[in-house]
């Protein structure tokens, strides 16, 4: 499937990544190094999944989805656990926590159908 754009997770993920790049500017925090790693790490997923699309197979989209799972999970721990991102708004964090858990769920569905695995 070369055309990315058209997968709900490629989708799921643009959204995700613009959220979160709201979020980020919304609390004075786009000029701080965890925005920056935050918004580099969210902005990531979409282009994992698009890459693993474009032209490669086998082991080569395993691994670029799991890297796309690697760094929704670096997005999680810098929501929950970086204290330069206090100022993004509880109800805020916790939606892109929601956003962050569906997506992750997708990645893992879409790494399971192409390499044949079952998801977890």
């Amino acid at each position: 499937m070369s055309d990315y754009k058209n997968l709900p997770t490629w989708k799921r993920g643009m959204s995700f990544a613009h959220t979160v790049y709201a979020a980020v500017e919304a609390a004075g925090a786009k000029g701080t190094d965890a925005g920056t790693r935050l918004r580099k790490a969210a902005v990531s997923v979409p282009s994992l999944v698009g890459e693993a699309f474009l032209d490669l197979s086998g082991a080569d989209v395993t691994e670029a989805l799991s890297l796309a799972e690697r760094k929704l999970a670096e997005v999680a721990n810098l929501l929950t656990s970086e204290p330069a991102l206090v100022q993004i708004p509880d109800a805020d964090r916790e939606s892109l926590l929601a956003d962050l858990t569906a997506l992750r769920a997708e990645l893992a569905q879409l790494r399971a159908d192409r390499s044949g695995e079952t998801a977890h």
